[in-house]
């Protein structure tokens, strides 16, 4: 079975790249090249932009190839190609790096201005921009937080209409004065990040600014949800701390070492590269090759970030929900590639495919400490729902992502600046396919598939269909938030199979972590041939969870090496519609077949 989809693999990638025998046109980037030279290897382009120019004036079919040398590439603006660029079903366009050498390109600045002394281990130097993340040679450095690193508060008493909330433990005297601190705190699988009007520190409460968590959603803020305070000088008080004043533009950092000796930079753009073909001329057979993704930054919004679900969040119900960016951003983008990158260091997502994406590949790329939901098909970045605050389904077939292809991939320490994010996001989208990904050390859901919360004896039908989640193993997973799962479904999803998976160490959350996780309305799947291990939950944890499903209509079998129909039972007799499939834990005789995203 492996050997035929391995050759599967070759012959899609080789259909996807022999567009035409028209001949090949080459042109030649270097960070040290000068856009006024011809593009040669001997007189390099400085941008890529540079020779997306002399493409579009080329105006004809032809294989198209931007090298680009090894080099950081600071660019000032995202990387634009559309529909107007003129290239056609005939023509391909190639970046990727030189043979050997590694290119970056990165939405980083550089800190500038020699840092002095501003107390015992704290330093300072005046920041040009205003951003919310900083990164020391190539690591993420602390952004300022109390408690820190690995401790919580836990809400006490919990008063939504005052946006007031009273912690179990006392807050530090000092923070009464504080005016730029926010609240992070989970709210069960909700991830909220929000602004603090004020501490009230005589009875352990902050007020927040606005209504404490989505206002749309029925689960809120509850006792024993974890929350931090972040952004305040008073915070810092750890290696590689940090916070940036916004009234004096002054960047602290707290450390050991003499800061004017470290590589520290802080990210400038939301988006590195945008693909935007149309409707009407969709972009085609475009591949990017062996390149480094880095440095987008995040930002809190009018809105703030209060989490409803997967890395989407909203307010109200008559209200627009958002969806995280990404460094590379897809609209009606067809046969085209990501193969071999790496995407590191970002505040928001990697990769959008967002509408009339189909036919596409990501394969052997590396994903590390990306921010929020790193992969995305069915991409939109705001929209108002149908009485669901998620739900909006595309009326035009024309719209829908499908036939998308993730393979070979590796993800790793996700959900970094939004705990509440996925590594692999499929909403209203179908027939893709998702295999042999190695997806680890993250603090929800690994893969998520399906957007529609419906209903077992009404199901409805969507756009969210026979996909295929296979070979992949998840692991490392639902460390900091509740009820999710290495890989979560939701939703009536005839055609959609889920097979031999490798899902292990899931837990550390406070309640509920699953291996896979069917929700509402679940229905028209096969849960085959999938191993479970090492799941940890004081509450509860289950193999595979199964909550107010269709189990008729769902085939659900041979999972755990056992050759059977797991029967389906319900742990809790007072609440019937959360029930679990008898699966026996245990690990794969050869577990080296799983997974294959990169080093282990």
């Amino acid at each position: 079975m492996r050997k035929y989809k391995i050759v599967g693999v070759v012959f899609i990638l080789l259909g996807a790249l022999a567009v035409n025998a028209r001949g090949q046109t080459v042109w030649y980037v270097a960070p040290t090249g000068n856009d006024q030279h011809p593009g040669t290897l001997r007189q390099p382009f400085q941008t890529v932009e540079k020779a997306l120019e002399r493409l579009k004036e080329a105006a004809q079919p032809a294989d198209y190839r931007i090298i680009l040398r090894g080099g950081t590439y600071r660019l000032t603006e995202p990387v634009r190609i559309t529909a107007s660029i003129g290239l056609t079903a005939a023509s391909s366009l190639t970046l990727e790096a030189y043979p050997g050498e590694q290119p970056v390109l990165s939405g980083n600045r550089q800190v500038a201005g020699n840092w002095t002394k501003a107390g015992e281990r704290l330093w300072k130097v005046k920041a040009a921009h205003r951003f919310n993340q900083l990164f020391i040679d190539g690591k993420r450095a602390i952004r300022s937080r109390y408690p820190n690193e690995g401790h919580w508060l836990e809400p006490d008493t919990i008063q939504l209409e005052a946006n007031r909330l009273v912690f179990s433990e006392s807050i530090p005297e000092a923070f009464g004065q504080l005016t730029t601190a926010e609240l992070h705190i989970t709210g069960f699988w909700h991830y909220i990040r929000q602004s603090v009007q004020r501490f009230d520190v005589q009875n352990s409460a902050v007020f927040t600014n606005q209504y404490p968590g989505p206002e749309c959603s029925a689960t809120k803020i509850n006792r024993h949800d974890r929350g931090h305070f972040e952004n305040s000088l008073l915070f810092v008080d750890t290696e590689n701390e940090w916070f940036l004043d916004p009234l004096t533009q002054e960047l602290f950092l707290f450390t050991e070492n003499n800061p004017n000796s470290m590589h520290i930079e802080y990210p400038v753009l939301h988006e590195l590269i945008r693909l935007t073909g149309t409707r009407e001329q969709p972009l085609e057979n475009i591949s990017l090759k062996g390149i480094t993704l880095t440095g987008t930054e995040w930002e809190m919004g009018a809105v703030e970030r209060k989490g409803i679900q997967a890395g989407f969040w909203g307010t109200t119900r008559d209200k627009p929900v958002y969806a995280p960016g990404a460094a590379f951003v897809w609209e009606w983008v067809r046969n085209s590639q990501v193969l071999a990158c790496t995407f590191q260091l970002l505040g928001e997502g990697a990769i959008a495919l967002g509408n009339g994406c189909s036919q596409n590949q990501l394969v052997g790329n590396h994903f590390e400490d990306v921010g929020s939901n790193v992969v995305q098909i069915g991409y939109r970045p705001a929209y108002s729902g149908e009485g669901h605050p998620l739900h909006k389904d595309f009326t035009d077939a024309r719209e829908v992502s499908h036939h998308n292809l993730v393979r070979y991939n590796h993800f790793k320490n996700f959900g970094t600046t939004d705990k509440g994010s996925v590594g692999i996001w499929v909403g209203y989208s179908h027939n893709n396919q998702i295999d042999h990904n190695l997806l680890e050390d993250f603090p929800y859901s690994g893969i998520s598939v399906g957007w529609y919360w419906g209903d077992a004896a009404d199901l409805v039908e969507t756009n969210c269909h026979s996909n295929t989640i296979a070979w992949n193993e998840v692991r490392n997973g639902m460390k900091y938030l509740s009820d999710g799962a290495g890989i979560y479904l939701v939703g009536n999803q005839p055609g959609t199979a889920i097979r031999d998976n490798w899902v292990h160490t899931i837990g550390g959350g406070y309640s509920i972590n699953s291996g896979i996780y069917v929700d509402e309305g679940g229905a028209n799947m096969e849960i085959t041939r999938n191993y479970f291990l090492d799941l940890t939950n004081p509450r509860e944890s289950h193999a595979i969870k199964l909550h107010k499903n269709a189990i008729p209509t769902m085939r659900i079998y041979n999972n755990g090496g056992e050759m059977r129909t797991q029967r389906v039972v319900s742990p809790n007799q007072n609440y019937q519609a959360a029930q679990y499939a008898d699966v026996k834990l245990a690990a794969p005789e050869n577990p080296e077949l799983y997974g294959k995203g990169g080093d282990r």
